[in-house]
């Protein structure tokens, strides 16, 4: 799935009980806007487990009723260009990145649509690197790849909320 046509990314410190628990409306108010991803997009791979058994035509399959859904892969892919200095801080801890090297964060992030509502994330642990050249057919980019893991103190690790009004007032 891919979410384009964004108005902004917030980032700020992992929510310790989730985007569903009763403080955290405020902590998502609080979040940083940094640079949001390139061309507007996010690709989410959220895959179901697989099973490798067989069924007879016309049998239930009970793998599908019963899953786990807290189970499977959940990775958030996005790249980043335009970019500034504090983006750079952001993602990779310094403003001079070594082209090439991973760097590694764990964060909350929002990313709010045109459309009113966002998708947030109580926790993500990402990694980044500086990837494309300078040229206009591909410049210099954030490449973020990230995995959606389950909040320190339980609840719900990601969920569609309608776009907080955040606080921030130096952007």
């Amino acid at each position: 799935m891919q979410l384009v046509g964004l108005k902004s990314c917030h980032a700020g410190n992992p929510l310790p009980k989730g985007v569903k628990d009763t403080g955290a409306e405020a902590l998502l108010k609080a979040l940083t806007k940094i640079t949001q991803p390139y061309q507007g997009g996010v690709t989410f791979n959220f895959s179901n487990p697989t099973s490798n058994k067989f069924y007879r035509e016309g049998e239930a399959d009970p793998f599908f009723s019963m899953r786990d859904p807290t189970s499977g892969s959940k990775e958030v892919t996005w790249n980043v260009a335009d970019f500034d200095d504090d983006t750079l801080e952001m993602y990779f801890g310094t403003t001079e990145p070594a082209e090439g090297k991973l760097y590694e964060g764990e964060k909350a992030f929002v990313f709010d649509a045109e459309s009113g509502a966002s998708i947030a994330f109580a926790r993500l642990k990402y990694t980044a690197s500086l990837s494309g050249s300078l040229n206009t057919s591909d410049p210099l980019q954030i490449a973020v790849s990230a995995d959606v893991l389950a909040p320190e103190q339980g609840g719900i690790a990601w969920w569609p909320i309608a776009t907080p009004e955040y606080t921030e007032s130096s952007l």
